[in-house]
């Protein structure tokens, strides 16, 4: 598992990756969101140990995880079991 800075439409953003699976989180002072994430590899948990990963490092600097809004029940549900904040309307 690895993590860089890179830039994404003139936004740093922290690039995780697992086997086939990409995540771009934004990092501020105390939090960490992901913006997206995806894999090539599918159903296979490559997304779930990468978020659990991230999620375990951002705690430990003392930052609240959360997501954007799910766009599918898969990603909910995954939100749902790693106990990661999903920003939506209330």
């Amino acid at each position: 598992m690895t993590h860089k800075f890179v830039n994404v439409m003139g936004m740093s953003q922290e690039r995780w990756t697992h086997k086939f699976c990409v995540a771009d989180f934004g990092v501020g002072d105390t939090w960490a969101t992901l913006y997206s994430i995806q894999s090539a590899d599918r159903n296979k948990g490559h997304a779930t140990a990468l978020l659990i990963e991230a999620k375990k490092h951002y705690e430990n600097l003392g930052k609240k995880v959360g997501g954007s809004i799910a766009l599918n029940f898969i990603m909910r549900r995954i939100y749902q079991k790693l106990d990661i904040y999903e920003y939506a309307e209330e």
